[in-house]
């Protein structure tokens, strides 16, 4: 797939997540699949220019390819914010229309630009004019279901130069709430010629297969299904490339990644932060498991790295005599089915 001048060899974008989708997080995704799409956390064009070297646009070199998504309502605020994401390194700069929370739409960023076409496209077009690198846009349907502008409007932004978009299959005004309707986002993919990621829904690999087949979209943006699940990514392109995919790490191996990436989070943002920023990923990487509402209120006690370790230790220990309870249990049974069977 083309995107612009990058050329990616994935059918998979895991598009910017606020306190997720920072250096660990990508570290772990790479430990599985090399070639995804991948993108930063949103930055706010209006605090680059208070702040050129935010933290949020620090990127690793063997994370490529990788974007930086910035967010603002300015032409010419986020016209130089695409000149310093560009200086990071970014293989592409997404723009932000979809973000639906109150406290950036409050404005006229985020999803609120769906209600300001014009303003959108002046916009894009500075962003553009400001850049070498392809430019992408993540958007919703529309503001709420009076307002679905999603077809005309990406066919304006592709004619004025948008490389790709990730249209999420819900308006504004639904949120993350009800179905994500991937009929409407097949209408945008016949409105325009570049490539799209449709958005919404996508938990499995069958679920981008699926979402692939009603929409014929290029590819799938996955967000809230990869924590916890770094390796998702891999899974769909395998799936999507040979229709297998290999099967997730074991709970005991699950926990010994959900220590790296706080490991990996200590090491970037300290051992205060990096625990604090690091309970949501541990919570996720424990479901489904067993007494999992427990572990849940243990790890939102943990304050220290050690610890973290004792917990994870300790719940994969109770994991392996679980295990060799449950094959004991197996070979009891089949020994007194054998006895049966020869009687």
């Amino acid at each position: 797939m083309k995107i612009g001048s990058l050329e990616i060899n994935s059918y998979v974008y895991i598009p910017p997540m606020a306190g997720v989708t920072d250096l660990a997080f990508r570290k772990m995704v790479r430990m599985f699949d090399k070639e995804t799409l991948i993108a930063t956390e949103m930055v706010s064009s209006k605090a680059l220019m208070f702040n050129p070297n935010q933290s949020l646009m620090k990127l690793s070199p063997d994370e490529h390819p990788v974007g930086i998504q910035l967010f603002g309502h300015e032409p010419e605020v986020m016209a130089k914010a695409a000149v310093l994401a560009e200086e990071q390194g970014a293989d592409f700069l997404d723009i932000n229309m979809g973000c639906p929370a109150p406290k950036i739409t409050k404005g006229k960023d985020g999803a609120a630009l769906m209600r300001e076409p014009e303003l959108a496209v002046e916009i894009i077009k500075a962003v553009i004019n400001a850049v070498k690198i392809p430019v992408t846009v993540k958007m919703r349907l529309g503001w709420d279901e009076c307002q679905k502008n999603s077809p005309d409007l990406a066919k304006r932004l592709e004619d004025i130069g948008v490389c790709a978009f990730t249209i999420h299959g819900r308006t504004r005004e639904q949120g993350y709430t009800g179905n994500a309707d991937w009929e409407a986002i097949s209408v945008v993919k016949k409105s325009t010629s570049v490539p799209i990621f449709g958005n919404g829904d996508v938990r499995t690999p069958q679920d981008a297969k699926k979402l692939i087949e009603i929409t014929e979209c290029d590819g799938v943006a996955i967000a809230r299904a990869t924590m916890g699940s770094p390796w998702l990514s891999m899974q769909i392109n395998q799936f999507l490339n040979t229709g297998s995919f290999s099967p997730e790490p074991s709970l005991s191996e699950k926990l010994d990644i959900a220590l790296a990436h706080l490991d990996e989070l200590i090491k970037i943002k300290g051992e205060y932060v990096g625990i604090r920023e690091g309970r949501r990923h541990l919570i996720n990487y424990t479901k489904g498991m067993p007494n999992s509402a427990q572990i849940r209120a243990q790890i939102g006690q943990i304050n220290t790295r050690e610890e973290a370790y004792n917990l994870l230790s300790r719940l994969k220990e109770e994991l392996t005599n679980l295990v060799k309870r449950i094959n004991l249990v197996k070979n009891t049974e089949m020994s007194e089915f054998d006895l049966i069977s020869t009687n």
